[in-house]
Parts: C-alpha cells; sequence; structure tokens
C-alpha cells in the first residue's frame, strides 16, 4: 500500500482531488489533508507519506517553501505539485528541489493516475536498491565472519535464498570484486597477519584461513604476494 498526502488550501480540491486518487488505482491510500504548507510539513513528519500532492500558492507556508523543507530533511518521499497556475516560473522552482511532477487544476483522472503510477515506480525502485544495499552488506559480513570455513558461492546463495550469479553481483557491488577474488584476498590478509604476529606453524596458519592442503596455500599465497609463507615470514 501506498500512502498520499493532500495539501491544498481549498477544501473542494481537496475532495476533489482525494476522490480522484481513490479511484486512479488500487494500492493508494489517502491518509490525509492539510490546508497549508505549515500544516502539511507537521503532518509528513507525523504520517510520513510515501507521496505528497501539493498546491503551490497557499498561507502561512506555500507549496515551494514545503517542499524545501521536505529536501533539506532528506524525507524519502515522491512531490506532485498541483496548481492552477500554468506558469514555468513556478515548475522551474519546484524541479530545484527535485520535483519531476507538475499537475494543472482540474486534474485529469488519467494524468493523475499516469503520475502516480511514475511516482510508485520510483519508490519501488529505491526501496529495491535499498534492500539490495542490506542484504550485500550482510553477504560480506558473513563472508568476512565464516571465511575459514568451507565457503562455496552455490551454498552460500541457498543460504541467502537468492541465485549465484545475483549472489555474486552483490559482492562485487559491495566490494569491487567477485565472490572468489574477495575470499581469498581476505584469506591472505589474515595469514599475512597470524605469519607476523604469531609462531604457529604454515600448516596451521593454512588450515584456520580455510586452506586444508598447505601446498595449494603456499601456492595462493605466494600468487598474491610474491613470496612463500616461510619467506614472508623472515
Amino acid at each position: 500500500m501506498f500512502t498520499v498526502l493532500l495539501v491544498d488550501d481549498e477544501e473542494l480540491v481537496r475532495v476533489s482531488v482525494g476522490f480522484s486518487v481513490r479511484g486512479a488505482m488500487s494500492g493508494v491510500q489517502v491518509i490525509g489533508e492539510a490546508a497549508n504548507g505549515l500544516e502539511g510539513l507537521k503532518r509528513i513528519r507525523e504520517e510520513h507519506p510515501d507521496i505528497v500532492i501539493t498546491d503551490i500558492r497557499m498561507p502561512k507556508l506555500d507549496g515551494l517553501q514545503m517542499i524545501r523543507a521536505i529536501r533539506e530533511e532528506s524525507l524519502d518521499i515522491e512531490v506532485v505539485v498541483l496548481s492552477g497556475y500554468a506558469d514555468f516560473e513556478y515548475a522551474r522552482q519546484a524541479m530545484k528541489y527535485g520535483v519531476t511532477e507538475y499537475l494543472l487544476k482540474p486534474v485529469e483522472s488519467e494524468n493523475l493516475r499516469e503520475t502516480l503510477e511514475a511516482c510508485i515506480g520510483r519508490i519501488r525502485k529505491r526501496r529495491d536498491l535499498i534492500q539490495e544495499e542490506k542484504l550485500s552488506k550482510r553477504v560480506t559480513a558473513y563472508i568476512d565472519s565464516h571465511y575459514q570455513e568451507d565457503l562455496f558461492l552455490d551454498r552460500l546463495a541457498e543460504e541467502f535464498g537468492c541465485s549465484s550469479k545475483y549472489l555474486s553481483t552483490l559482492v562485487k557491488s559491495e566490494t569491487g570484486k567477485n565472490f572468489s577474488a574477495y575470499l581469498t584476498e581476505l584469506r591472505i590478509r589474515r595469514a599475512e597477519d597470524l605469519l607476523r604476529h604469531t609462531e604457529l606453524e604454515v600448516k596451521e596458519i593454512a588450515a584456520s584461513v580455510g586452506y586444508a592442503d598447505q601446498r595449494y596455500f603456499n601456492r595462493i599465497f605466494k600468487k598474491h604476494t610474491g613470496k612463500t609463507p616461510t619467506q614472508y615470514r623472515k
């Protein structure tokens, strides 16, 4: 469900637009109204609507001032400017605050529906991106804390309920490296630390960073550092 707040100093306009919004498409709910920008800003802060449809010329605080406050407070809200004035200057000022939707009164149902669809599309895209970023961080955090185990891309993907290809994309977006390269780099960095600060045997270090085969570990270590583990320790 996507929520809408209506801000206009004319009650008949609020009633008319609210009726149009409710009939424009399913999954959209009008959660409130405000008669001026000051009241609108208060309700925005309290109710966090997804979309605000606002007039420009209003008492106490006009629409542009309200929009500026929304942007200054970094509120994640889609704003639709509704005005009876076909004046490019209002549109230009609104565009400075990231407003991409500008409707003239009286609003036609089809234009309103298209505008709401555009707003909802951007909201969904932002939400998907946020979820993707959260999952990316969870995946890399998991790798960081389980690097010493047998980690495989397909098993990790199963653990997080996504495809191997998608998981690989997430890791690269978060670290700049593919899964294998990131895991190897993590293991080698940890091995370097253990070689510098402990007296553990190379075989023990190899096992502690996820390599059961010491010869394979030696080969990977030299490939990345230019030295064997023994040479590195010296």
